[in-house]
C-alpha cells in the first residue's frame, strides 16, 4: 500500500520519532514490538541534504506493506522548518508535530534521564501509542500570516513590559529613552497590523473565513486573523478539539477520594488566549447569551471570576466556529430563522 493511500482512520504500526534541535535532528524507529536489542538511532542535519539522507535510511527500516508515520514535538521554528522540508520532498508523508508538553510527560513517564537518543526513541513510541493525526501542509500565505502574528506578539509583549517599567523610572534621561523605544515599537506594530491585513486577504478561502469571524461581536479583523494564524481553519476541528487546542478547559486533578481544585489547562498558544480574552470582554456587552452564562456561573458558590471568564471565552470561540461552519455572517436570530425556514419547506 502506498503512503498516499493510507486511510484516515487506519492504525499506523510503524513510527519514526524525531528529536529536533537547532541544526540537526535525531531519529529512531519503533514498530510496536519491543526488542532486547537497542533500536538504531541516527542524527541528521536539518537541511534538505540531511532530510534526504533520513528518508533513504527510513526506507530501509519499514515494511512496505504497512503504513508509517513521522512524529516530532513542537519546538517552534525548528520543528516547523523540518516538517516543511519533509513535506516539500514528499507531500504524501504522514508527518505529525505534537504538543511539546504532552510528549515531555510521556517521555518522563518512561525514562528518568534525558538525552537526544532516549528522546527520539520515546517520541517514536509516543507516535505508536497516541496515533497523532497528519498535519496539513500550510500555504505560503498561511505561513507568512503566522510569522507576522508571531512577531506582533513579541513586540506587544516588549511594549507591555517597557510600559510597566516606565512607572518605576526615576531619571528623565531613562524616561526619555523608554518613551522613544515605546514609540518605535508601536510604529512597528502598526506596520505589522497592515501586513497582517494584506496577507489575510490574499487567499479567497482564508479571507472568507476571517470575514465570517469578523462578523461576530467582539471580534475584529485583526483578532480574527490572529485566530486563523494560530489555529488554521476552524472547520477542521470539532468542539472538543477546539477547546483542547485553545487550552480553555479545566484540568481536573483527583486522587482517590481527594479532589483538588481544577485549573485551566493552558495548552496551546498563550497569545491566542490573550486575544480571546479581549474579544470575549467586548462580546459580553453585545451577546446576551455570554453575559447570562457569566452571571449564572458566578451565582455558584464554587466558581471564581476567572473560571467564569474562561467559560465565556470558550463559548465565544465555539460561537465563532459555528458562524464559520454555517458560512453565514453572525445573526443573533440565525437559529430562529433556520427553524422557520425548515417549517415552511416541510
Amino acid at each position: 500500500m502506498g503512503q498516499n493511500q493510507i486511510q484516515e482512520n487506519e492504525h499506523i504500526w510503524q513510527w519514526f520519532g524525531l528529536d529536533v534541535s537547532k541544526k540537526s535532528f535525531t531519529a529512531s524507529f519503533y514498530h510496536g514490538i519491543p526488542s532486547e536489542a537497542k533500536p538504531e538511532v541516527l542524527t541528521f542535519e536539518s537541511d534538505k541534504k540531511g532530510v534526504k539522507r533520513f528518508l533513504s535510511w527510513q526506507k530501509k527500516q519499514i515494511k512496505r506493506d504497512f503504513p508509517f508515520g513521522i512524529v516530532m514535538e513542537s519546538t517552534g521554528y525548528f520543528s516547523r522548518n523540518l516538517a516543511d522540508l519533509l513535506l516539500e520532498i514528499d507531500s504524501s508523508l504522514h508527518v505529525s508535530v505534537c504538543n511539546a508538553r504532552s510528549v515531555a510527560y510521556y517521555i518522563k513517564s518512561h525514562v528518568q534521564h534525558k538525552t537526544d537518543k532516549t528522546d527520539a526513541i520515546y517520541i517514536a513510541r509516543y507516535g505508536y501509542d497516541a496515533q497523532p493525526p497528519k498535519m496539513r501542509e500550510k500555504t505560503q500565505d498561511e505561513k507568512m500570516l503566522k510569522e507576522f502574528v508571531s512577531e506582533r506578539m513579541k513586540l506587544v509583549n516588549m511594549k507591555t513590559m517597557l510600559s510597566n517599567k516606565n512607572n518605576s523610572l526615576v531619571f528623565q534621561e531613562t524616561v526619555k529613552i523608554n518613551k522613544s523605544v515605546l514609540k518605535e515599537l508601536q510604529k512597528q506594530i502598526d506596520v505589522l497590523d497592515k501586513k497582517i491585513e494584506e496577507v489575510s486577504k490574499r487567499s479567497p478561502e482564508m479571507n472568507a473565513e476571517i470575514e465570517l469571524m469578523d462578523s461576530v461581536p467582539g471580534v475584529g479583523r485583526l483578532s480574527a486573523s490572529v485566530i486563523y494564524a494560530e489555529l488554521g481553519s476552524l472547520k477542521q476541528y470539532n468542539c472538543q478539539e477546539l477547546s483542547a487546542l485553545s487550552g480553555l478547559y479545566p484540568r481536573i486533578m483527583q486522587s482517590g477520594s481527594s479532589l483538588k481544585k481544577s485549573k485551566l489547562a493552558k495548552t496551546g498558544s498563550s497569545y491566542l488566549r490573550q486575544i480571546l480574552y479581549m474579544d470575549a470582554t467586548q462580546a459580553m456587552s453585545k451577546i446576551p447569551k455570554l453575559k447570562a452564562l457569566r452571571k449564572r456561573l458566578l451565582a455558584r458558590d464554587n466558581t471564581c471570576k476567572k473560571t467564569a471568564r474562561c467559560a465565556v471565552m470558550r463559548q465565544h470561540l465555539l460561537l465563532i466556529k459555528g458562524v464559520v461552519d454555517s458560512g453565514v455572517p453572525y445573526d443573533p436570530n440565525y437559529k430562529q430563522k433556520k427553524q422557520e425556514k425548515s417549517l415552511i419547506t416541510a
